[in-house]
């Protein structure tokens, strides 16, 4: 069953706990574990704090998410020290989403995994300027990154949809509805099925503009 995210705002409770969390994730992602690195040759961190990262993801507000965006920099500049030291080339990048900022997460490769996510987006054939006026207080750190504009897309086969049909998981015409939104429909031969490409919004995929 695909992702759906809460449409009504709903109160969120102790946000100075909540701001705890954000410190308690940085100093968890901060230490990349190099020894796991050299063995796997990728990994990643994501945003996996609750009650906004769970089955049914949560945004949390503006001002919460610069705060969190605060840490990933913090998080990405320690890994990117780290990944220097190695002496190869290496893949650090941030998965920057918007409208769904939840979803954001840093990852990081190389040797035989050095291109692994070349392909994980497709670019956006529009141009448009990294929204820098959502993380004001961050826009020096921010300028530091190169910014290339994907799209956040949902892949739904229509086998799934048939299944959840079935198991009165959704109705025919919420699944019309899915399919009227699709901006590309492909066969997929091997197994007889059909997919529908959903744009859920933009992903800025960021690289650090210096090596030094």
């Amino acid at each position: 069953m695909p992702l759906f995210y809460y449409s009504k705002k709903q109160k969120i409770r102790g946000w100075k706990r909540q701001k705890r969390k954000i410190e308690r994730w940085k100093q968890a992602a901060i230490d990349l574990d190099i020894d796991y690195i050299r063995e796997y040759q990728r990994t990643n961190t994501k945003l996996s704090i609750p009650p906004f990262y769970r089955l049914i993801r949560r945004n949390p507000p503006s001002w919460y998410n610069t705060l969190l965006l605060e840490a990933m920099l913090e998080v990405y500049m320690e890994w990117h020290q780290k990944m220097k030291k190695e002496n190869e080339d290496f893949y650090l990048k941030i998965w920057l989403y918007h409208p769904h900022f939840i979803e954001s997460q840093i990852v990081v490769a190389y040797k035989d995994y050095l291109h692994a996510y070349d392909d994980t987006f497709i670019k956006r054939t529009n141009s448009k300027p990294f929204p820098y006026h959502i993380f004001q207080s961050l826009q020096n750190q921010l300028k530091q990154f190169e910014w290339e504009l994907c799209m956040n897309t949902l892949y739904y086969d229509e086998s799934e949809f048939t299944e959840w049909i079935m198991d009165g998981q959704i109705s025919e015409k919420e699944v019309q509805a899915i399919k009227q939104k699709a901006y590309d429909v492909s066969s997929i031969h091997l197994e007889n099925d059909t997919q529908y490409l959903i744009d859920k919004g933009d992903v800025w995929v960021g690289t650090l503009s210096y090596q030094d």
